[in-house]
């Protein structure tokens, strides 16, 4: 192969060999460079050792493992310890003195990865393992038949790799990433909790020259990589520069834009990574290609720095992100960019990048698994990393011994440290820079002496305390004011631990402390503070002793009038706030802070009118700060009116404040005070009692009371036609006693919600009480009306209230009244004529709709029944009642009169009225019982004195009558019979009447209330027999003595034969079962000639005598009310 060489391409050849060797001085400058001094020589060392070791193993064994004859494409097996001096060799030497530098290449880019912590021989060792193994073999798959046109398996594939991006810098690159995780960072790189050091680069020029230098070799590196001085040559050196240029700026303008600066490292790193990226495809691809290709190498190498120190992983550097990564992205370019017809593989340009892919895969398994193994095997043969003290002295000193000028100053100034000599000299040349340092040093030793010696004589004559120890916390020197303020000498304290002195712990630097010492002179109050001295000296840490004794007393007391000023103020339930002159806030009490949503901290030095922000509540304008009112004034300000106070969140509160001027003894404004209320929650609580003034609880809806009053307010507008609406609802009751009060609620609650559905916007709808509705339909006519209480009522029939398995049906009587506003109409005649209609619909059959008419005859009566509530209500109230009796005598004689019936009367303005006058109303309205009561009591009391008057004499029998309602009550029952016992009257004095229905519809009730009575020897009467055509066969169940036979058939029976036939019956079956009869209503003397033919027993009526009040009588001697 020789022979065919041309010698202008064996002189191309050589040249591109000494250009890449050159490329060794540019990573020692760069490395150097950028590392610091202390590591340089190391570095530089490393740099000039890999050379030799990679030449000689590459020699004896790399060349051939990598281009020797293949085996099967795998390794090569010839061309170990290579012979070059034949002249058919020639060529083989050229070619091997190319490669070697190559490899060599490979081998220098760990050494910049693990910079300023591997130790010389493990590097050394590492070297020849990349350049003996790891390099030849992947370097054979991929380059194998460069000499002996014998292909290794991966370029077989079609892998191209012009001047080794991955064959060269990928793989030394891999090799390093190994090494870098294996050996860990630098001490102080990365310290937990804190940002990451940047360590200084000792020459970054030279490191500078170092780039220039490699970019001088990379010219040999690809352009030698032709083999050959032809036409691709110029292309491949454009292409190179293009690359390097663009990785320059690209890297350069990201790493700006990351840091804020033009980063140096990134700039360099930048260029190399355009070179790494190049080498690939630097002999095919275009030059805007390589433009590209360039440009993205900058970037990632950029972007992984950053990802190395995010990951905190320590490339000294920066070899791995400037030729791993843009190693990897170079290889993939050829098949990405460049032209598959150029390349001459016979592959598209998919598959051209899928076999770039692979190799890159490749390499990076074989070089970075082996590596990882085979450095994790060294690492327990000999040590990775050199010491931490032999780190922080440098590897210059601690591997090779090479002192300095510099070094040598540095030890006499550790001497100096350690002996403590502050005013040593060292030797000082003026004629070198280290020497000018030194100088420097001297000068400034002995200025520090001079002012030691001052500080000294300071310290004898200062009043205050100095104490000095160590860090172990023995006590090396105090000053005379330290031994007055402690009553000490410093021949006895120094050597004990100074906390026995001070009696306490010892505080850190910085921090000051409190003593309180007991000497001979009493308690002194003391300050300590402490600060840090030369660390490891005599004098590590110093304490700063203060006599504070007076200050303490003052602060006791002024704090004690503070605290006292401040419980007082946190006491109160009013915010405070305190300003000084220029309206700045000096103090916030809690609940001011609460209310205005500052903290004191925050709102000290704040203007008032920032914290303390008043809106009118009327105007919904900012309202004049009062603080700010008083300040100017000079004047206490009171402000009656609520106003709103803005707090720090937006939110609002009602306040009500005032606020007085601070005045100093000189009486000048010095500041304001202003207090405040929270009103926010006395607002609320208003408008809830109003609320539940005005609304029923259970339903929410409107209550009587407000329905009252806003139908009041409709009634006296101008004009305006309005329909009143009561609503009762049936069998509502029924619900109630069957399954209880909680079941009523819920009814009434859902049907509450039902009629707000019903109903417009604009109508008023409110419970009345228990059933009870009544909406006023606003601006309403009669008809619309009408229609709309049909529907409610429809809809209120269609319901079905469902409760623990048992379903209801209610019904609604709804009674309509139509108002037209202008004053003509008053309250009391609107609800009296709705109720009224209401009850006409009720008393038609309920649930139904009843309009109320002026004229309507039932709604008279009704309205008339209702007039005599509150009259009956006074009556008994102010016991306006009387009672009066009329005689019942025997048909055979009716001069024997010993039976009477009481009756009362109602006594209004000087007029009587009879019973059927208000009776009605009393038994509608509930108010019978209470008539009852009344006359049974006075009735009773009245007997009782006349009993007592008459002695044991014959005393008559007295009828009184008793309402269905008050049988039904089982409280008057057990108090009539208590009302009977006291009265203690003789056994049928009393005769109590009860009508034949009553005693029918409460049959047992009655007849157990009559036998119990009977037993305290009272009578009883049926009265008003016959009208309730009830079967005679209940009369044997009732043990009465009398029958009264209704009027209805005694006023007639002298004409009447029906009337006398049913006299006659009552009359037959009375006496067959033992009973006496009466006769109501006797008013002619037929009719009592008639009653003595039937057999009647007794008679009651005008014919008789009419009613008589209980005074005419002549034996009363106490008139009962």
């Amino acid at each position: 192969m020789g022979e065919s060489v041309t010698a202008i391409d064996a002189l191309w050849v050589i040249l591109g060999a000494i250009l890449v060797f050159m490329m060794q001085a540019g990573f020692l400058c760069l490395e150097a460079g950028v590392t610091r001094s202390k590591n340089a020589i190391n570095v530089a060392m490393k740099n000039v050792c890999d050379f030799a070791v990679a030449m000689l193993i590459f020699w004896c064994v790399g060349f051939g493992i990598m281009f020797g004859s293949s085996h099967d494409g795998w390794v090569g097996a010839t061309f170990f310890f290579p012979e070059f001096g034949a002249d058919e060799a020639y060529w083989l030497a050229i070619f091997f003195l190319f490669q070697v530098m190559f490899c060599a290449t490979a081998a220098t880019i760990v050494s910049g990865a693990v910079a300023e912590r591997m130790p010389f021989q493990a590097y050394l060792l590492i070297t020849l393992i990349v350049s003996g193994l790891i390099y030849p073999v992947f370097g054979h798959w991929a380059w194998g038949g460069a000499y002996t046109g014998e292909p290794g398996w991966l370029a077989s594939l079609g892998f191209v790799d012009f001047a080794g991006s991955t064959v060269v810098h990928s793989t030394g690159g891999w090799v390093a990433l190994a090494a870098v995780l294996r050996i860990g960072p630098r001490h102080g790189r990365f310290v937990a909790g804190q940002a990451t050091k940047l360590m200084p680069a000792g020459n970054l020029p030279m490191a500078m020259l170092g780039v220039l230098v490699l970019f001088v070799g990379w010219f040999g590196f690809n352009g030698g990589s032709t083999l050959a001085f032809d036409t691709t040559v110029p292309g491949v050196l454009i292409n190179t520069v293009s690359a390097a240029v663009a990785g320059v700026m690209f890297a350069l303008l990201l790493g700006w834009k990351l840091r804020g600066f033009a980063e140096v490292l990134y700039a360099l790193n930048g260029a190399i990574a355009g070179l790494v990226a190049i080498t690939a495809g630097a002999h095919e691809l275009t030059v805007s290609a390589a433009i590209v290709t360039g440009a993205v190498g900058g970037i990632l190498s950029v972007l992984a720095s950053e990802w190395l120190l995010k990951y905190r992983i320590d490339d000294a550097i920066g070899a791995i992100p400037a030729h791993l990564i843009p190693g990897i992205w170079g290889t993939l370019a050829v098949g990405l960019l460049g032209d598959p017809a150029r390349l001459d593989t016979g592959l598209g340009w998919l598959a051209q990048s899928g076999i770039q892919l692979l190799g890159v895969v490749v390499c990076g398994v074989w070089a970075f698994g082996l590596s990882w193994l085979l450095i994790g095997g060294l690492g327990r043969l000999i040590p990775l990393r050199v010491s931490p003290e032999a780190e922080e002295m440098g590897l210059n000193m601690a591997e090779h011994g090479a002192r300095t000028e510099l070094f040598e100053l540095l030890d006499s100034m550790r001497q100096h440290e350690e002996r403590g000599e502050i005013g040593g000299c060292v030797a000082a040349d003026p004629f070198t820079e280290v020497g000018q340092i030194a100088a420097s040093y001297n000068r400034v030793s002995a200025a520090l002496d001079r002012a030691v010696t001052r500080t000294q004589v300071i310290m004898r004559n200062l009043r205050d305390g100095v104490l000095t120890w160590r860090s172990d916390g023995v006590l090396t020197a105090l000053n005379p004011g330290a031994e007055a303020l402690f009553g000490v000498t410093a021949r006895d304290v120094v050597g004990m631990p100074v906390d026995a002195l001070i009696r306490t712990r010892i505080p850190a630097p910085g921090q000051r402390r409190e003593l309180r010492i007991r000497t001979a002179a009493g308690i002194r109050a003391l300050e300590l503070q402490v600060s840090e001295g030369a660390s490891g000296s005599e004098a590590e840490f110093a304490g700063m002793v203060r006599d504070i004794t007076d200050r303490k007393r003052v602060e006791e007391q002024l704090n004690r009038e503070r605290e006292l000023a401040q419980v007082t103020l946190a006491s109160i339930g009013d915010g405070v706030i305190t300003t000084d002159e220029s309206g700045l806030v000096t103090f916030l009490n809690a609940e001011a802070e609460r209310l205005t949503g500052w903290t004191l901290e925050a709102a000290k030095g704040l203007p008032v009118g920032q914290i303390y922000s008043l809106i009118d509540e009327a105007s919904n304008r900012q309202a004049d700060n009062t603080a700010r009112q008083v300040l100017a004034s000079g004047k206490p300000v009171v402000c009656l009116d609520t106003r709103l106070l803005v707090a720090r969140d937006g939110s609002q509160r009602a306040v009500q404040d005032s606020a007085a001027p601070i005045r100093s003894r000189s009486g000048y404004t010095v500041g304001a005070v202003v207090i405040f209320q929270d009103k926010t929650q006395t607002r609320e609580l208003t408008r809830k009692l109003n609320h539940q003034a005005s609304h029923d609880a259970l339903t929410g809806l409107v209550n009587r009371r407000e329905f009252e009053h806003r139908l009041q307010m409709m009634l006296l507008q101008p004009s305006g036609i309005h329909v009143l609406c009561y609503l009762d609802l049936d069998q509502f009751k029924i619900v109630n006693d069957t399954c209880g009060h909680m079941a009523g609620d819920e009814l009434l609650r859902q049907l509450s919600t039902m009629l707000r559905e019903q109903v417009r916007n604009i109508d008023l709808l409110a419970r009345l009480g228990g059933d009870e509705f009544g909406i006023v339909f606003c601006n309403c006519k009669l008809a619309d009306a009408k229609r709309i209480a049909e529907s409610i009522r429809e809809a209120i029939d269609d319901f079905r209230f469902s409760w623990k398995g048992r379903t209801f049906s209610l019904g609604v009587s709804v009674g309509l009244v139509e108002l037209d506003c202008g004053g003509s109409v008053t309250l009391g005649d609107a609800l009296g004529a709705a109720d009224a209609a209401c009850y006409a619909a009720k008393e038609a059959g309920r649930n139904r709709v009843h309009v109320y008419q002026p004229d309507d005859r039932q709604l008279l009566d009704r309205h008339g029944e209702l007039q005599w509530v509150p009259r009956l209500q006074a009556a008994l109230d102010q016991d306006r009642l009387r009672l009066y009796a009329q005689s019942i005598a025997s048909v055979a004689d009716p001069t024997s009169i010993h039976h009477h019936e009481i009756l009362v009367r109602l006594e209004e303005n000087g007029r009587l009225y009879a019973p059927g006058s208000f009776m009605p109303s009393a038994e509608r309205y509930n108010l019978i019982g209470r008539i009852d009561r009344w006359v049974v009591r006075n009735t009773l009391a009245w007997l009782s004195d006349r009993y007592r008057c008459k002695g044991s004499g014959a005393i008559d029998t007295w009828s009184v009558n008793l309402s269905g309602a008050s049988l039904s009550d089982e409280r008057f029952c057990e108090e009539l019979l208590l009302w009977v016992e006291q009265a203690s009257l003789p056994p049928g004095t009393i005769c109590f009447e009860i009508t034949e229905s009553t005693a029918i519809a409460q049959l047992s009730t009655a007849t157990l209330l009559i036998r119990r009575l009977r037993q305290r020897g009272c009578r009883f009467a049926l009265d008003d027999f016959g009208a309730g055509l009830s079967s005679f066969a209940y009369l044997r169940q009732l043990p009465v003595e009398y029958l009264k036979i209704d009027g209805a058939f005694i006023k007639d029976i002298d004409t009447d034969p029906i009337n006398r036939a049913m006299v006659e019956a009552i009359n037959t079956v009375g006496h067959t079962m033992g009973l006496k009869t009466i006769a109501e209503f006797v008013e002619t003397p037929a009719t009592m000639a008639q009653l003595s033919r039937l057999g009647i027993d007794l008679a009651q009526g005008y014919l008789i005598d009419r009613p008589q009040p209980l005074e005419t009588l002549s034996d009363v001697r106490v008139m009962p009310r």
